[in-house]
């Protein structure tokens, strides 16, 4: 799903025994990181255990918990791809049951309602096989058929079925360009692996955002939410994590698109947020954090996540829209 707002992906705080001088180097590694994760797929990916299934307005609600304990709804429609990951073969939505283990892929580019558990339909639904070990990957690959974050290296041979979307057979040079759903079995214990592939799916390119292909109509933007804008709100959807049921944002990327200027404390472990006659001082790991001249509290405390990205609790949220 697409980050809204042309704002950096910096990294916003750094150990405490780093200089400043390494603390700007270490946020331009991770940011170029960043840059090359975000363009190795069109798709987020998402696993976890069915753990109930509700027929509701002609589609199929299936709830899946992962390991950390966040559930998720994803919405299979007719049109979502359902594949084992074992057979390669594609399945009916009758087929699926609770207790599989299953993952999804969905449009990194499609905005979300802001709720929770998050309500998503998935373009890609596989079952992950328990009888027949199977592996899938899903990606851009390279003209060397490298994928983009050298996971991966395919060795296509004569044995690989090849097909598009629709399922129909196509030849390797039609996979250029093209995002792909690779199934595999084996790999070698090189740096990448490399994966004589049993089948690859080329797949169409999803919906530019707010259109609808099938229908040519544009797609309504997201109700602002409590006074939060639309671009806010998109992004906290693409971007968060649930801790002990909490919801953690993005803190630069949030305060940044919000028009707060975002600077590093690295010494005490924390940043200064400022704009207009408002300041905000957070340090990680603690509940309390500075407002002007008085002491509010986090419902969870900031910490480091992904890529050295520091996330703050969703109620956050209410004190930089000055609420």
């Amino acid at each position: 799903m697409k980050k809204i707002g042309a704002v950096a992906l910096t990294a916003l705080l750094a150990g405490s025994a780093w200089t400043p001088f390494a603390v700007q180097a270490n946020e331009d590694v991770i940011q170029m990181e960043n840059e090359e994760v975000k363009d190795a797929s069109d798709f987020i990916q998402a696993t976890g255990v069915i753990t109930n299934i509700e027929n509701r307005d002609n589609d199929l609600m299936v709830t899946v918990e992962n390991e950390e304990g966040l559930i998720t709804i994803f919405r299979v429609q007719d049109k979502t791809l359902l594949f084992n990951s074992g057979t390669t073969e594609e399945i009916q939505p009758a087929d699926l049951k609770k207790d599989m283990k299953v993952e999804a892929y969905y449009d990194k580019n499609k905005p979300m309602i802001l709720i929770y558990p998050a309500q998503i339909t998935p373009e890609l639904f596989f079952v992950i096989d328990e009888e027949k070990p199977g592996s899938v990957k899903v990606g851009k690959f390279d003209e060397d058929f490298l994928s983009l974050d050298k996971e991966l290296k395919l060795n296509i041979g004569e044995e690989t079925t090849i097909v598009n979307q629709q399922g129909e057979k196509i030849n390797k040079g039609d996979l250029s360009g093209k995002e792909l759903a690779v199934f595999y079995s084996i790999t070698t214990r090189s740096l990448p692996p490399q994966t004589p592939p049993d089948k690859i799916v080329a797949l169409d390119p999803l919906t530019d955002e707010g259109t609808n292909e099938e229908e040519g109509e544009e797609t309504p933007e997201i109700p602002e939410t409590q006074d939060i804008p639309n671009s806010v709100v998109k992004m906290i959807a693409n971007d968060h994590y649930m801790k002990d049921g909490v919801k953690m944002i993005p803190l630069r990327k949030v305060a940044e698109e919000l028009g707060y200027t975002v600077v590093s404390q690295p010494k005490v472990n924390g940043a200064i947020l400022t704009k207009e006659n408002r300041s905000f001082t957070i340090t990680r790991g603690e509940l309390t954090y500075g407002f002007n001249k008085s002491l509010q509290k986090f419902e969870a405390a900031p910490e480091l996540h992904e890529w050295n990205k520091t996330y703050v609790s969703e109620d956050f949220l209410k004190a930089l829209l000055g609420e």
